[in-house]
């Protein structure tokens, strides 16, 4: 959130990705070799190992967390959250993780 709001031009490079998240080059992903839609999927992938979501529940929950993190980023750079104040915003994405 912070990193959208103060740098919102990298924000949004960072974000502009092809049609085919397949195509996502590594080198992405930094020291780890993984792109942030892998890592993203790693995460959920350990979620599931440790008994935080099941199984049943893992299916697409990837895009379910990328777009709710990615559209309040949004609402604070472009929308009618740009002029709120930082602590409302943190709050606010505290609330969404």
């Amino acid at each position: 959130m912070n990193f959208a709001r103060d740098k919102p031009g990298l924000f949004r490079t960072a974000f502009s990705v092809p049609n085919n998240l397949g195509e996502l080059a590594p080198e992405k992903g930094g020291d780890t070799g993984l792109n942030p839609y892998q890592l993203l999927c790693m995460a959920i992938d350990q979620f599931v190992q440790a008994g935080l979501i099941s199984p049943k529940q893992r299916k697409g929950v990837e895009f379910i967390a990328w777009s709710a993190v990615h559209g309040l980023a949004l609402l604070t750079i472009d929308g009618p959250l740009r002029g709120a104040p930082c602590e409302q915003t943190r709050l606010m994405a505290q609330r969404l993780l």
